[in-house]
Order: C-alpha cells, then sequence, then structure tokens
C-alpha cells in the first residue's frame, strides 16, 4: 500500500512539473499533457508485457530499466517532457535520436531531447521492436503459477532498492550485504523459490546483483 501510494504521488507530481506555470501558452501545456500521459500509460503497458523491462521514479524522473540496466530517464520540464541519456547509458539509442532531431529538439546537446508527439511514436516503435521479452515468457510452467512478476511489483521492489541505497542483501551462509554499483546488472529474485511454489507477491520479491542471484540459483536444492 506505501508503495503504491508513492507511485500515484511521483506520477502526480511530474504531471504537476509538465503543467507548472510557463510563459507559454495554454495550448502547449494541453499538448505537453497529453503527450507525457501517453508515453507513461505505454511504457507502463511494456511494462506489463516485457519482464525484462522495469520503471522507477524518483523525485525529477522516470527511470527505464532494461535488462536490469539503466538505459534512459524521462523528465518533466515546463510545458515539455524530456528524455535524458547521460553518456554511460543506451548510447545506441542516444545515437538513433540524434539522427532525428525534426522529432527530437536538443535541450542539451547530446544527452537530452524534448519528446515531441511523433517523437513518442518512433521511441515506443522503437523500444517495442527491439526490448523483446524474455525467452521464458510464455512457456509451460512445471507449477501451478507463472513465475511472472507484474510489473507493478518490480516497480516497487526496484523503487525500494534504490531507495535504500542500491544493497544487494546477498545469499545466507555464502555472500555478505553489499552496496550494488549502478554498471552493476540487477535481477528480480523469488525469496522463496517459485519452483516450491513462492509468490510474486512483493513480499516475496527482492532484488538481486547477478552474480547473487546466479549463486543463489546454483546452490538451490
Amino acid at each position: 500500500m506505501k508503495k503504491s501510494y508513492g507511485n500515484i504521488h511521483y506520477c502526480a507530481f511530474f504531471f504537476d512539473r509538465v503543467l507548472s506555470k510557463s510563459a507559454r501558452s495554454s495550448i502547449d501545456g494541453v499538448a505537453a499533457f497529453r503527450i507525457a500521459s501517453r508515453l507513461l500509460k505505454e511504457l507502463d503497458a511494456l511494462q506489463e508485457k516485457n519482464s525484462l523491462v522495469t520503471l522507477s521514479f524518483a523525485t525529477d524522473s522516470l527511470r527505464v530499466y532494461f535488462c536490469g540496466q539503466l538505459q534512459f530517464h524521462i523528465q518533466a520540464r515546463k510545458c515539455r517532457t524530456i528524455i535524458w541519456i547521460p553518456y554511460a547509458y543506451s548510447r545506441a539509442l542516444a545515437k538513433e535520436i540524434q539522427r532525428r532531431p525534426q522529432l527530437f529538439p536538443s535541450e542539451m546537446a547530446t544527452i537530452s531531447w524534448v519528446l515531441s508527439e511523433q517523437g513518442v511514436n518512433w521511441l515506443l516503435n522503437y523500444l517495442w521492436s527491439r526490448w523483446k521479452p524474455s525467452s521464458s515468457d510464455g512457456s509451460p510452467e512445471k507449477t501451478t503459477h507463472s513465475r511472472h512478476i507484474p510489473g507493478d511489483v518490480r516497480q516497487a521492489v526496484l523503487s525500494e532498492f534504490l531507495a535504500s541505497g542500491r544493497w544487494c542483501p546477498g545469499v545466507a551462509g555464502m555472500t555478505k550485504r553489499h552496496k550494488v554499483s549502478e554498471a552493476m546488472r540487477i535481477e528480480f529474485d523469488h525469496i522463496l523459490p517459485h519452483s516450491v511454489g513462492g509468490s510474486n507477491s512483493y513480499r516475496n520479491v527482492q532484488v538481486l546483483c547477478s552474480d547473487c542471484n546466479q549463486l543463489k540459483r546454483a546452490t538451490a536444492s
């Protein structure tokens, strides 16, 4: 419940920033709101359909992860929405955006751009076509329930992990609790393994660094 409230709060804050007072006309504000609302709705749908995609709100942006690594930020500004791709993140996407200045007006050279309606269309098509779901999605399960962790659960668990300072709890008796750098891949783990009936609920899912998750799988009985 706390995490659901948190997501609603950050979403409302995001739109408040888009619609904040500006010298621009009210028509610009309505257009910016339409772009931002469609983008967030479509990204949420992508997260729900693809277990490799996870969203996490920060105070000033929506962070978009793929395969456990941060790809880009979506930031709300006065009457506009920005895609921000720092140099360490998805350079392939940044290069594609740079090749389309008519769709993505530059906000800050080489790292951030304003999202137009046509730019949102292009971005969503790019993500849906390039970010393929994991091969396990839709495959037959040995247990009676799917191992797919719902998008809102992944989002809540990831937000908690980031708010805690990126601490991996480790694997009991084998690795200790440790900090995870932004360069390291993270994965979502069933605390009680799915194979023995562990649920996909918030209380049974945690973030582990990929090394710890691999170790836990390798040593599972």
